[in-house]
């Protein structure tokens, strides 16, 4: 009868409810998390150079499934069972340009684009202009020399069934992603 009277009070004890408390804490933060980076904002790795100088190889980037996404974002998309990262030139609905020397012009204007160092055509099998399909977007990657994008018909445009989301934040090295 002690060890039954024991056991009732260690149950009871303040020590016990509090370490219950902070083990429940624990878990639904534990749970919550799971359930953001794996249903909202994932985390992803890139990988190669085709992004350079923007992304570097090995980094670790946070995607948002929820954001908008526009002509400037970076976006991560399925092909071939792969995470492929790339820059949005244009969205659905718009005509796509890429002349000789790698300038790129969307409904007749030229992008600025200072995150491409070398311009160049690139791999490229499409004739352009390019009518971007409603619900797609025409993505190319920062390092137009090696960078395997939209250009590419075995790759084209991104739909909106494949895409992963918006990157908006890269936790290696910890800072936002323009």
């Amino acid at each position: 009868m002690a060890k039954h009277l024991k056991k009732r009070k260690f149950f009871q004890s303040p020590i016990f409810k509090k370490s219950l408390k902070i083990v429940l804490v624990v878990l639904i933060t534990v749970s919550l998390l799971l359930n953001l980076f794996t249903f909202i904002m994932p985390v992803v790795k890139y990988y190669g150079n085709s992004m350079s100088p923007t992304l570097e190889d090995g980094q670790i980037l946070i995607v948002n499934k929820m954001s908008e996404v526009n002509s400037g974002d970076i976006v991560a998309f399925y092909y071939n069972n792969k995470v492929i990262v790339r820059r949005v030139v244009a969205t659905g609905n718009n005509q796509v340009s890429i002349d000789v020397f790698g300038t790129v012009s969307v409904n007749g204007a030229a992008l600025d684009e200072p995150y491409v160092e070398n311009k160049t055509l690139g791999q490229c099998n499409l004739d352009f202009p390019y009518n971007v399909p409603a619900n797609s977007f025409f993505v190319l990657g920062d390092n137009r020399n090696i960078a395997m994008d939209s250009r590419l018909s075995e790759i084209g445009v991104v739909t909106k069934d494949r895409l992963l989301g918006k990157v908006v934040f890269s936790l290696k090295p910890f800072e936002a992603v323009k």
